[in-house]
């Protein structure tokens, strides 16, 4: 009995540091990096001006970190944190871009609170149901920059006539160690 007590204290044990040590995805040949700046609605002359968060992402305490590319600019990272049960999440996904359509899809995401206490189920499936197979918005006024358009629910209270708000990205260089 003391051997199966010992034996399952074990099992848990590394469960728990199996959560713990849980890390983002990893895009190979990551090379661009752009920071989280803002919400933005999706015309031109809005996309300078500043959007409200979309309820439900202020719900959870949604805080976009960083997107990143490779060299092709086809494969992407986006990062992000969200609250779940009282408890930080970290949320990573993998994407394609098509970039003549002009859209991202989600390719592989996952979801984990690195220091345990919640599944992070939830906030998972309202950022992969956001940011799935959406548009996005290349351009380039100093610095350079991209949005990801989600169709939100209140998108059309937010940005009028609209059924996307996107989270705007500035792109700050290339990641430590890459050159040109």
């Amino acid at each position: 009995m003391l051997k199966m007590i010992i034996a399952a204290s074990f099992l848990a044990l590394a469960t728990n540091s199996a959560l713990a040590t849980t890390i983002d995805l990893e895009l190979p040949g990551e090379r661009w990096l752009s920071r989280f700046d803002r919400y933005v609605c999706d015309t031109n002359a809005e996309l300078t001006e500043k959007a409200r968060t979309p309820a439900a992402l202020e719900s959870i305490r949604v805080n976009f970190e960083q997107l990143s590319t490779d060299r092709s600019l086809r494969s992407l990272r986006i990062l992000a944190t969200f609250e779940e049960e009282g408890v930080t999440c970290r949320f990573s996904a993998l994407a394609t871009a098509d970039i003549i359509e002009k859209t991202v899809k989600i390719n592989q995401s996952q979801s984990f609170a690195p220091a345990g206490g919640s599944a992070c189920e939830n906030g998972h499936f309202l950022l992969n149901r956001y940011l799935g197979d959406i548009k996005y918005i290349y351009y380039s006024h100093r610095p350079h920059r991209v949005a990801l358009m989600m169709p939100a629910e209140d998108s059309a209270a937010i940005c009028p006539g609209k059924d996307a708000v996107g989270v705007d990205f500035a792109v700050i260089g290339l990641k430590p160690g890459q050159t040109r």
